[in-house]
């Protein structure tokens, strides 16, 4: 199953978001962006809470911009009571005191004179995270494998 991330942003940062889908998309992982899924008469909020929670993590871009938008601090608020890894891309001189529900988690920060390296350390991380999923879903297939051999081995003894 592919890795999902939902990018929480500012419609502002189209470019950022791009560039981030992009990277994240060569290596297979399933990227959504709001915007780019259009579901006409389907209320926003539903189908943004139903990305969330198919997604395995969310990057938020917390621009100048993304720091303003209310979507941005909503979906926040939604994937940190629904569990989901977050992982925060701060426009430096935005300030720590703006990540709100963030506040004292890790982030990675980004340089708009030099995006690139921000969005490299985004995109490894998201490739261990899909590497960690691969791993344990690959231990559990293994571990079911061997849990239904004991089954019929055991069924055969009767």
């Amino acid at each position: 199953m592919a890795y999902s991330v939902f990018i929480s942003h500012s419609t502002k940062d189209r470019g950022l978001v791009i560039a981030l889908a992009h990277l994240l998309e060569k290596f297979g992982a399933r990227v959504f962006v709001a915007e780019w899924y259009l579901s006409p008469g389907t209320p926003l909020d539903k189908k943004i809470s139903e990305q969330i929670n198919k997604s395995d993590c969310m990057v938020v871009l917390l621009t100048r911009s993304g720091i303003r938008s209310n979507w941005v601090q909503q979906e926040v608020g939604y994937a940190v009571g629904a569990g989901k890894t977050i992982i925060p891309l701060v426009e430096k001189g935005t300030g720590t005191k703006d990540l709100g529900a963030l506040q004292g988690r890790e982030y990675i920060e980004y340089d708009i004179s030099e995006p690139m390296s921000a969005l490299s350390k985004v995109s490894d991380y998201i490739k261990h995270l899909k590497l960690k999923k691969e791993q344990k879903e690959n231990t559990l297939l293994v571990l079911g494998g061997i849990t239904a051999l004991l089954l019929l081995l055991s069924g055969e003894k009767r």
